[in-house]
């Protein structure tokens, strides 16, 4: 079979992936399953929309890719999967059904991979340790939270067949949906970051979820390795007994361990050597420490991990000052333990107010009040909070101290107006809460723009 070396994708392998004869066509540079952001030279999926229980999806979207395809064309894409004909001028292979065709698409690729596969999943953290991974071992990966049943197959389509390393993140916010992702991207080392109440209202209990998390060892490669959060490495160990199960943390037992010493620093204890890098709170340095630990799997030096130590994905620690206000954007997501984490990491900062603009969180289930009630102790250290959503206002915000209740909003409309003027050169703000709260509102990219314009006119 002839192979264009240049592009992502020959048709051929493309025709042979979905099992189909082989037939000639264009190469194809990219892979997308959105008309809107199509470039040219990519292969349009034209995804149904349909429902799909098996990976907890009961209702269809209400849009079907296949309306699409003239849209993708006009874009550019170079070629098409699809399952109903559409009778355009373009190159396309058609399948039974699309996604399973992604899917297709996606191991194929993965039988051509001969570097080293990586997966990662935690309720926090994902994507900033494979952001960490990627810089480190210099490897593409895909950008976001491309974690569940459509991000992990199209992650491993784009992968480049020559890829000598590759990292995914594989997520779950229902049971039964990270067993096979993990054993379709059948990493050689798998990753169990946290197991935090994050979506816990979709499990029966934090068992439950534990279970659903270590299930990503289900997919790791004969001979690999599985590298756990201590508090879950007797249970892995047990589940796993043929794999190579490390452990990460604060204890002396642990493989691999981290210490916050002065100055925010943290030093990283791996199996041959010591690191001291800047650590961002300990919700940050474990994260770091488990990238630590990946790269002393596969035989990296940990000198690497000074040049990793600040990159961070939008939305998950980036600093920015604006007008003498340090924000601290930790809008992408949030949940219990990641939120108390973030909320006592600013009660340690030195210099101006501390200031939290909190939003609720999201999937709690029956646990909803209590968990925002246990943030009190960590709200009340600060000098001012903002609250966001009812969740955060019914069960936080009204019980804090009144010294420090700035206010209490729905929803974000207005809120970036509302701190104009209400900060302070030197002030550090961070912003965080569940991803509809802020991050899909675009609500810190508002607030900069505010300040600034404030700042402007000042």
């Amino acid at each position: 079979m002839s192979i264009d070396i240049d592009a992502l994708w020959s048709w051929m392998e493309l025709c042979e992936a979905i099992g189909l004869d082989k037939q000639h066509g264009p190469s194809i540079h990219g892979i997308s399953i959105d008309s809107r952001t199509i470039r040219v030279g990519e292969l349009f999926v034209a995804l149904s929309g349909k429902a799909r229980p098996e990976f907890n999806v009961l209702e269809d979207s209400g849009r079907d890719g296949h309306d699409y395809i003239a849209a993708a064309i006009r874009q550019g894409a170079g070629g098409v999967l699809a399952h109903r004909r559409h009778g355009l001028d373009v190159s396309t292979v058609y399948c039974e059904d699309t996604l399973d065709g992604l899917w297709d698409l996606a191991r194929y690729r993965r039988s051509q991979l001969a570097g080293n596969v990586v997966a990662v999943t935690g309720s926090s953290g994902k994507t900033t340790m494979k952001s960490f991974l990627s810089q480190a071992l210099e490897c593409d990966t895909s950008e976001g939270s491309f974690n569940n049943y459509l991000g992990v197959p199209l992650s491993i389509a784009r992968t480049s067949r020559e890829a000598e390393r590759s990292v995914y993140e594989i997520g779950t916010n229902h049971p039964g949906e990270i067993s096979p992702l993990s054993k379709l991207a059948r990493p050689h080392i798998a990753v169990v970051l946290n197991v935090l109440n994050a979506h816990i209202g979709n499990f029966a209990d934090f068992e439950a979820l534990k279970e659903e998390k270590l299930s990503i060892g289900e997919g790791v490669e004969t001979g690999g390795c599985l590298v756990v959060h201590e508090d879950l490495f007797d249970s892995a160990s047990k589940r796993f007994p043929a794999l190579d199960v490390r452990s990460f943390g604060q204890s002396t037992s642990a493989d691999y361990r981290y210490t916050m010493t002065t100055n925010d620093q943290v030093e990283l204890s791996m199996l041959q050597e010591n690191v001291t890098i800047p650590g961002g709170g300990e919700h940050r340095a474990s994260t770091l420490c488990a990238t630590a630990a990946v790269l002393d799997v596969l035989g990296e030096n940990a000198a690497k991990m000074h040049t990793i130590s600040e990159v961070l994905p939008p939305g998950r620690g980036r600093s920015f000052d604006v007008a003498g206000i340090r924000i601290i954007d930790e809008s992408y997501n949030a949940n219990p333990e990641s939120m108390r984490k973030c909320l006592e990491h600013l009660a340690r900062q030195v210099g101006g107010r501390r200031i939290a603009i909190v939003g609720e969180m999201a999937e709690l289930g029956e646990q909803t009040a209590k968990l925002h009630a246990s943030m009190m102790p960590a709200l009340n250290a600060l000098d001012g909070v903002i609250s966001v959503g009812l969740a955060m206002n019914d069960y936080a915000y009204e019980a804090l101290e009144s010294r420090i209740k700035w206010g209490a909003f729905a929803d974000v409309e207005g809120l970036a107006t509302f701190c104009k003027g209400l900060f302070k050169p030197n002030d550090i703000v961070l912003v965080k809460g569940s991803n509809t709260v802020f991050w899909t509102r675009n609500f810190v990219p508002d607030l900069i723009t505010v300040l600034s314009e404030s700042n402007d006119a000042s």
